[in-house]
């Protein structure tokens, strides 16, 4: 880990530096080896296959974990959050929120690459791209889909609040 990115995160744990303004650097969105570090949720506000109109500054409550070798899908439980997309009340919540809980469910084996990475899921390996831009990740799947993956855009940013997981 570079010395950029540990002195982002030592402001963020003392409190000296606001989430939403770490989320990403000039180099874009820390890739640690075979990890994208921490909990990465969905923007609420994107679409299918559009992006977000609100910079991601709030998610949807589910997202993702890409670490130790492994894709899970996770789900922020207990949001009272009211300004979610259809006025579905707690289905998002604020990005700046201080603290969360989540549950994970395992989708598949990962293997992380510079600007692609692929899940094996249920016998079948699918390739994902992304590029990054100022505010969250843009993920699509390759054309060739295996039985399991949507033709579906993902827009996620990482969440930087203290996470507590529930299983």
């Amino acid at each position: 880990m570079d010395f950029r990115r540990l002195f982002i995160i030592a402001l963020l744990l003392t409190g000296l530096l606001p989430p939403q303004l770490a989320s990403a650097t000039i180099k874009g969105f820390a890739v640690d080896g075979d990890d994208w570090p921490g909990f990465w949720f969905i923007c609420e506000f994107a679409q299918r296959q559009r992006a977000p109109d609100d910079e991601c500054k709030m998610f949807d409550d589910e997202g993702f974990q890409l670490a130790d070798g492994r894709l899970r899908y996770i789900r922020m439980h207990g949001s009272t959050e009211t300004a979610c997309r259809s006025n579905k009340k707690g289905q998002c919540f604020s990005s700046i929120l201080p603290a969360i809980r989540i549950s994970r469910t395992d989708r598949g084996k990962l293997s992380l690459g510079d600007k692609l990475f692929k899940v094996r899921y249920f016998g079948c390996s699918q390739t994902y791209y992304f590029t990054d831009t100022p505010n969250y990740r843009e993920i699509w799947p390759d054309e060739k889909r295996c039985f399991w993956a949507s033709k579906r855009r993902f827009y996620i940013a990482p969440y930087h609040g203290k996470v507590t997981i529930i299983e």
